[in-house]
């Protein structure tokens, strides 16, 4: 290979790795927006916010329940656990990627479970969401996926 062969494949190289640089650099603020929406939803709370961050084949698997599938079974369980108590929700994001069209977040997240007589129990674990890139250029999510860490059972969870 010519030394103007090799120039051109490190330049190649080069811009790939800036765009994904930039792509990276450009998802943790669209993570950080989407997990604020979720988070107005829950902890205001507004459980009719929740169907818009979900598409419409959305499928939520939480704790080793069955799954919850569309935006509509997914705002019922949401509201579930606001009406059984759940307070206080949380994100931290640990990791996020893109490929393509979808894009992957792993958070650590955490709530307050306020029990009938007003004692606040925390629960936390771990969360991950694909989130699918919409025509419009929002992210919606696609799969969530959370795992409980100890702490007390969410009552109404169903």
């Amino acid at each position: 290979m010519s030394n103007h062969g090799r120039a051109r494949i490190a330049l190649l190289i080069l811009f790939a790795s800036v765009a994904f640089t930039a792509r990276a650099e450009e998802l943790r603020p669209a993570m950080e927006r989407a997990n604020a929406e979720f988070l107005e939803a829950f902890n205001r709370p507004n459980p009719a916010g929740f169907a818009a961050l979900y598409t419409p084949d959305a499928v939520l698997l939480f704790g080793g329940l069955p799954p919850k599938t569309g935006p509509e079974a997914i705002t019922q369980f949401w509201e579930s656990q606001i009406k059984a108590g759940v307070r206080d929700h949380t994100y931290e994001i640990l990791d996020a990627w893109v490929d393509g069209k979808y894009a992957f977040q792993l958070a650590k997240a955490g709530v307050q479970v306020v029990t009938p007589t007003g004692e606040k129990m925390p629960s936390s674990g771990y969360t991950v969401r694909i989130f699918e890139r919409q025509s419009d250029g929002a992210w919606k999510v696609k799969i969530h996926m959370f795992n409980r860490q100890g702490g007390p059972q969410m009552s109404g969870v169903k």
